[in-house]
């Protein structure tokens, strides 16, 4: 699928742009980007529809680093401005992008330990996952690197943030699926990679800081996932949506999101608050998932936005 000189463009930090999804970003975003970007000089940021003292913020941090910054001004959704990044950036020239969440600390080796991970590959690599420190678990997100000789690990899916993409990849498999808006957008994406027979990897060592949920301090040490209604909502739908895609290809990951599914309503009813409003969506979830009903959510009248 992917040809040979792509195959031999080594990542760098001249053919590397990372990429970088906003929306009502905190005070301390600048922080975190200036971060990246002394791995990583260029990005592309895609702001979804934030107000306007967030978007001076990225304005002024553009301006200060090699960076573009794309403003929309109606909340597109994850999978769309993904796109949009990928499309600026192939323009670009760039062959890889490196994409991120909002709220990801990276550390000062990420960058170094992925171009390791592809090197050990032998260029078979074109899509590469961060290990990353749990904040709300308080340990890493996989413990790998017991040998350090072992670089990386093979992985069904890997998450969003921390993610090395091959872009001659994108452009042969296609676009992320806009039609989930946020949720399940790189786990759709991976089981797609796998289904072409290539593989998933994930880098041993722990290069940023990533949150996935809050932590319910009431009932310590039980941790509740927190997540708002409308997330219930996406993350409910689109899991569903993936399992019946995949369930004869990837039984095993679709066994264990029926867990993970099963355990958010156990959260939901015995640990979470606004419990009424969480029900209400993760059913809401199952019934368009049925229906196959796609697209984002108008909050405001709680129907599907056209």
């Amino acid at each position: 699928m992917l040809n040979c000189m792509d195959k031999l463009a080594v990542p760098s930090v001249t053919n590397t742009c990372a990429v970088v999804v906003t929306y009502f970003p905190d005070n301390d975003i600048a922080i975190r980007l200036n971060k990246i970007c002394a791995q990583v000089p260029s990005i592309i940021i895609v702001d979804n529809a934030s107000n306007e003292y967030c978007r001076s913020q990225l304005r002024d941090f553009s301006s200060s680093c090699k960076a573009t910054l794309v403003e929309n001004y109606t909340n597109e959704g994850v999978g769309k401005a993904l796109n949009q990044a990928a499309a600026l950036a192939i323009e670009a020239g760039y062959k890889w992008i490196l994409t991120f969440d909002q709220d990801t600390i990276v550390f000062d080796n990420l960058f170094a330990t992925l171009v390791s991970v592809y090197r050990s590959g032998k260029g078979d690599f074109s899509i590469i996952g961060s290990n990353y420190w749990s904040c709300i678990k308080k340990r890493p997100f996989k413990k790998c690197n017991q040998d350090p000789h072992r670089l990386f690990i093979n992985r069904r899916t890997i998450i969003t943030s921390g993610t090395l993409l091959n872009l001659s990849l994108y452009k042969n498999i296609g676009d992320f699926r806009e039609d989930y808006f946020i949720d399940s957008i790189d786990h759709e994406y991976c089981l797609r990679i796998r289904s072409l027979g290539l593989p998933i990897v994930m880098g041993c060592n722990i290069v940023m800081q990533h949150s996935i949920g809050y932590e319910n301090s009431k009932n310590k040490p039980l941790i509740a996932f927190q997540h708002a209604a409308f997330r219930k909502y996406y993350m409910t739908r689109n899991t569903l949506v993936t399992m019946k895609q995949y369930w004869f290809h990837e039984p095993a990951w679709c066994f264990l999101q029926f867990a993970r599914l099963c355990t958010e309503l156990i959260s939901i009813v015995f640990l979470e608050s606004d419990k009424k409003n969480k029900l209400r969506a993760f059913f809401w979830g199952i019934s368009d998932a049925t229906r196959n009903k796609m697209g984002p959510i108008d909050e405001s009248t709680n129907r599907i936005r056209q």
